[in-house]
């Protein structure tokens, strides 16, 4: 019988000296976005930027949301949502929904709530995620009294020193120009209950969740 070919094996060597092709770690069909520009600010990020309708601050946001809701007023109600859904559980009952509707100046009672909240998911589940919260505030646009704003208007009204912060002395001026009195200690109390990050001032995030969380509006 003829006796069976070997098969030559390539040395190290030889296969180290074979020429490989080199891998593109990013395929040519991927755009990849450019970098944000040193300074350019987080509110030209979210207004100027094209936004997936599909993904928005990390969820899925219908189209109809996007076209009625520009992505600075959808974050701006996210912080409202969030500091209602006290368990971060992403859904609010019917109690805790009309809180917040009160916040965006809607005045609800607890029928037109629960009518609404049918209307939006078609089931008597007696909670909301903040897709079908978005979807309610569309339907109850028009004029109200915006008392989000108002808390921010408030805000920048105690801001004296203008650096996006509230600090001890910002406070007690506040209090002298308001005719109220309160101890030092009461006045350091006020912002080390408001203070989230430990810099012993309040920034507007920490003043609209202090405002919020504590129905002061």
């Amino acid at each position: 019988m003829p006796g069976k070919k070997k098969s030559k094996k390539k040395s190290a060597r030889e296969e180290s000296a074979s020429p490989r092709e080199p891998e593109d770690p990013i395929a040519a069909n991927v755009r990849v976005p450019p970098p944000p520009r040193p300074g350019e600010s987080l509110r030209a990020l979210l207004l100027n930027r094209q936004v997936d309708e599909k993904e928005l601050l990390g969820m899925k946001i219908s189209s109809r949301v996007l076209e009625q809701l520009t992505p600075q007023e959808i974050r701006e109600l996210k912080m409202v949502f969030d500091v209602f859904d006290t368990n971060s559980s992403g859904t609010v009952d019917a109690q805790k929904l009309r809180r917040a509707f009160r916040v965006l100046g809607f005045k609800m009672s607890k029928e037109d709530v629960r009518e609404m909240m049918f209307n939006v998911t078609k089931k008597a589940k007696g909670e909301i995620d903040f897709n079908e919260f978005l979807e309610m505030v569309i339907e109850r646009q028009g004029d109200s009294r915006d008392i989000y704003e108002e808390i921010k208007q408030g805000f920048k009204m105690m801001d004296y020193d203008d650096t996006g912060k509230i600090t001890v002395s910002n406070l007690k001026q506040a209090c002298k120009d308001a005719g109220i009195r309160f101890t030092d200690r009461e006045i350091h109390e006020m912002v080390e209950e408001a203070d989230m990050n430990g810099d012993n001032a309040v920034d507007e995030e920490e003043f609209i969740n202090i405002m919020l969380k504590t129905n002061l509006f």
